[in-house]
């Protein structure tokens, strides 16, 4: 999986491409989350645009980040959602959990409102 980080304003972009299935995948996400709670960033924008695959392993691992981001005063949005993930997001009910956008810009802008 690659990751491509990127700033707009005070909120973190992270785009992901490649798949996200499992191990080693999820402990580099995991650590970029880290990364930037750490540096007390916790509004972040997650680009799928580049992602062909996820499965229930790296659904999990993107609720524990919006788990962390939320405990921090955060949220994570997701933007950029292809069909074949938004029918993964939605055969397991996550619509509801995540914040879904069309674009980067409104996924941003969902911060200030």
């Amino acid at each position: 999986m690659t990751i491509k980080e990127d700033a707009r304003g005070d909120v973190a972009l992270l785009i992901l491409g490649g798949t996200l299935m499992g191990e080693p995948e999820a402990s580099q996400f995991q650590q970029k989350k880290f990364q930037l709670l750490e540096a007390k960033r916790a509004k972040i924008v997650v680009d799928l645009s580049e992602l062909k695959m996820i499965n229930s392993y790296g659904l999990g691992t993107l609720i524990s980040a919006l788990v962390s981001a939320r405990n921090r005063g955060g949220d994570i949005r997701l933007a950029h959602v292809s069909n074949d993930i938004d029918y993964v997001i939605k055969t397991v009910q996550l619509g509801k959990v995540f914040k879904i956008f069309e674009t980067i810009d409104e996924a941003v802008a969902s911060f200030g409102a």
